[in-house]
Protein backbone atom coordinates (compact mmCIF):
# COMPACT_ATOMS: atom_id res chain seq x y z
CA UNK A 1 0.00 0.00 0.00
CA UNK A 2 1.31 3.44 -0.94
CA UNK A 3 1.26 6.08 1.81
CA UNK A 4 0.57 9.54 0.40
CA UNK A 5 0.97 13.10 1.61
CA UNK A 6 -2.56 14.07 2.66
CA UNK A 7 -4.27 17.33 1.82
CA UNK A 8 -5.52 18.72 5.13
CA UNK A 9 -6.82 22.04 3.88
CA UNK A 10 -8.33 23.50 0.74
CA UNK A 11 -5.23 25.59 0.05
CA UNK A 12 -2.58 22.98 0.95
CA UNK A 13 -0.46 22.03 -2.06
CA UNK A 14 2.49 20.30 -0.36
CA UNK A 15 3.86 19.17 2.97
CA UNK A 16 7.40 19.05 4.31
CA UNK A 17 8.61 15.86 5.98
CA UNK A 18 9.94 16.91 9.38
CA UNK A 19 10.85 13.52 10.82
CA UNK A 20 10.47 9.85 10.06
CA UNK A 21 9.47 7.96 13.21
CA UNK A 22 10.54 4.68 11.56
CA UNK A 23 13.56 3.42 9.62
CA UNK A 24 13.69 1.81 6.17
CA UNK A 25 12.65 -1.84 6.47
CA UNK A 26 11.01 -1.53 9.89
CA UNK A 27 7.94 -3.57 10.71
CA UNK A 28 4.97 -1.32 11.44
CA UNK A 29 1.48 -2.00 12.72
CA UNK A 30 -1.68 -0.31 11.55
CA UNK A 31 -2.07 2.91 13.54
CA UNK A 32 1.64 3.37 14.35
CA UNK A 33 2.88 6.94 13.86
CA UNK A 34 5.34 6.73 10.98
CA UNK A 35 6.02 10.36 10.05
CA UNK A 36 5.65 13.99 11.12
CA UNK A 37 5.08 16.65 8.47
CA UNK A 38 4.35 20.35 8.39
CA UNK A 39 2.48 22.81 6.20
CA UNK A 40 2.35 26.59 6.25
CA UNK A 41 -0.15 26.43 9.11
CA UNK A 42 0.31 23.22 11.11
CA UNK A 43 2.34 20.18 12.05
CA UNK A 44 0.68 16.78 11.84
CA UNK A 45 1.46 13.06 11.88
CA UNK A 46 0.73 10.20 9.52
CA UNK A 47 -0.24 6.76 10.82
CA UNK A 48 0.43 3.47 9.09
CA UNK A 49 -2.78 2.52 7.25
CA UNK A 50 -1.85 -1.21 7.31
CA UNK A 51 0.62 -3.50 9.05
CA UNK A 52 3.75 -4.64 7.22
CA UNK A 53 7.28 -3.59 6.24
CA UNK A 54 7.88 0.07 5.42
CA UNK A 55 9.91 1.35 2.49
CA UNK A 56 10.64 5.08 2.54
CA UNK A 57 10.16 6.90 -0.77
CA UNK A 58 11.00 10.42 0.46
CA UNK A 59 13.53 11.88 2.88
CA UNK A 60 13.34 14.24 5.83
CA UNK A 61 13.08 17.88 4.71
CA UNK A 62 11.61 16.86 1.31
CA UNK A 63 8.64 18.91 0.11
CA UNK A 64 6.06 16.43 -1.19
CA UNK A 65 2.96 17.50 -3.16
CA UNK A 66 -0.44 16.48 -1.80
CA UNK A 67 -1.21 13.03 -3.13
CA UNK A 68 2.49 12.32 -3.65
CA UNK A 69 3.96 9.04 -2.40
CA UNK A 70 6.04 9.22 0.79
CA UNK A 71 6.31 5.51 1.62
CA UNK A 72 5.15 2.04 0.69
CA UNK A 73 4.08 -0.62 3.16
CA UNK A 74 4.27 -4.21 1.95
CA UNK A 75 1.91 -6.40 3.90
CA UNK A 76 3.41 -9.55 5.42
Amino acid sequence: MIVIMPQVGMTMVEGTINEWKVQEGDKVRKGDIIMEYSTEKLTNEIEAPVSGTIHLLAEEEDDVPCGGAVAEITED
